[in-house]
């Protein structure tokens, strides 16, 4: 491939997007894919009257090698005469947290980062250097998760990220291998992620070992193919939606609650394969939770089915009703005289303490190491409470409690079953995820507070 190829390619995506001119921010890591899509919007910048700010996220995991990667980036921006906007993202604090892991937790940030970049620069498009190998290796993975038609679609060439702003990736029919050819050609200064070659991650695995092996099966334009294949699943899929909202009216009843409820009367009427479309798109909802969802329409009255996320789905007389974590009643404070083990309502707290030795504290959101010495006066188990502040681990100031819990996420039919610890001076762990960080391990530390919490 040319690069001629690779201008005339993104420029048509653009321009199917009505993208050509006006202000956009273009993600760059500092791998090639990214730089390469970088000085393809600086070539076009002239032509079509682009301006263009340059985000990179500093996702902070790799030591030295995540702040290279930023210097490059800087570097790369500052030789184009293009704008430049980092952040620093504290992705292991997240994970711990919220559950989402690494990959979930870097994603969440990366993206709020970029909509903070296009608000603040008052930009309405955000590109990525997205291309039809990660495309494939995307919708690969969905296949194996059993995700329905909207996983079978793959990456969309496009989609929103906040109000007036849409995310686009024009380089989703080029080949790494294209990519590759035009930035060695071009003489690209890029960085290796040595990440990439780590095959716990679940993409690594399919890139070095599946995709690969279907290359030698059904030769090097496999790729080419599955997008193919993602384009017509994504038509199939619009139409599926489309069907979905219509029935929708008559499939929902609304009640008091505000529970979801589905009419059996009606649903029985449907066909199978939009029944759980229909399952997917209301509830977002794994392809366990719509077979057993399936199961309930045919089954006796007050039949009950669990879900994920702590659901359960009754079976009644005329509906199917998904229900929320039943919440008990709030469980008194518990003062900490020691080590042993707590309990409040349903959940239990281990106390220990002990010297640091060689132990090495490991990432669990179950598991709070302190600093013993941080601790002041009594400690005591309890609920969180309205206008609870701390200031979280890794994090700058302090919070609400409410605010942090807002923030991960976290199920508003949940959150008053979060407990916190506190000593004299204030909250030193919301149980299950953030400590402190006046508790933070330093190299002077010698005796530690462990906490772990069973839920």
């Amino acid at each position: 491939m040319t690069p001629n190829v690779v201008l005339s390619e993104t420029t048509s995506a653009l321009a199917r997007h009505n993208s050509l001119g006006g202000k956009m921010v273009v993600a760059v890591s500092g791998g090639i894919d990214s730089i390469s899509l970088l000085h393809t919007i600086n070539t076009l910048r002239s032509v079509h009257n682009i301006s263009c700010i340059v985000a990179h996220a500093n996702h902070g995991l790799r030591g030295v090698e995540s702040d290279d990667d930023e210097r490059l980036v800087v570097s790369v921006a500052d030789d184009l005469g293009i704008p430049c906007i980092t952040r620093r993202l504290d992705v292991q604090t997240l994970a711990r947290s919220s559950g989402l892991g690494i990959e979930g937790a870097a994603r969440e940030l990366r993206y709020e980062f970029l909509v903070d970049v296009a608000n603040e620069h008052q930009a309405s498009v955000v590109l990525t250097a997205h291309t039809m190998d990660d495309n494939a290796e995307t919708m690969l993975m969905n296949l194996a998760r059993a995700s329905g038609t909207q996983g079978l679609s793959g990456i969309p060439p496009e989609r929103a990220l906040r109000q007036g702003i849409r995310l686009l990736r024009p380089f989703l029919h080029i080949s790494r291998a294209q990519i590759r050819d035009v930035a060695l050609s071009d003489g690209y200064i890029w960085r290796e992620d040595s990440s990439n070659s780590d095959q716990h991650f679940l993409r690594n695995k399919v890139r070095a070992v599946i995709m690969p092996a279907l290359r030698e099966v059904f030769g090097p334009s496999v790729t080419e193919r599955i997008l193919r294949s993602s384009e017509l699943v994504r038509d199939a899929d619009a139409v599926v939606r489309s069907v979905v909202n219509e029935i929708l009216p008559a499939v929902m009843i609304t009640d008091e609650t505000g529970a979801p409820s589905f009419s059996i009367s009606v649903v029985k009427g449907l066909p199978r394969g939009l029944v759980r479309e229909m399952f997917r798109s209301v509830l977002t909802c794994s392809h366990e939770d719509v077979v057993r969802l399936s199961s309930l329409i045919s089954a006796e009255a007050g039949s009950e089915a669990t879900l994920t996320n702590g659901r359960t789905a009754l079976r009644e007389r005329d509906r199917i009703t998904v229900t929320a974590p039943r919440i008990d009643s709030v469980a008194p404070d518990v003062v900490i005289d020691g080590d042993g083990v707590y309990v409040a309502g349903l959940q239990t707290l281990s106390v220990e303490r002990r010297s640091i030795g060689d132990l090495q504290p490991h990432a669990d959101t179950t598991v709070a190491y302190v600093d013993l010495a941080s601790v002041r006066g009594k400690l005591v188990w309890r609920q969180w409470q309205d206008g609870d502040r701390f200031q979280p681990f890794g994090l700058a100031g302090t919070v609400r409690v409410s605010d942090l819990l807002t923030n991960i996420r976290f199920p508003h039919a949940e959150r008053r079953l979060v407990r916190v610890v506190c000593d004299d001076d204030g909250i030193i762990w919301v149980c299950g995820i953030r400590a402190a960080e006046r508790t933070r391990i330093t190299s002077s530390t010698t005796h530690l507070l462990i906490l772990s919490v069973n839920p």
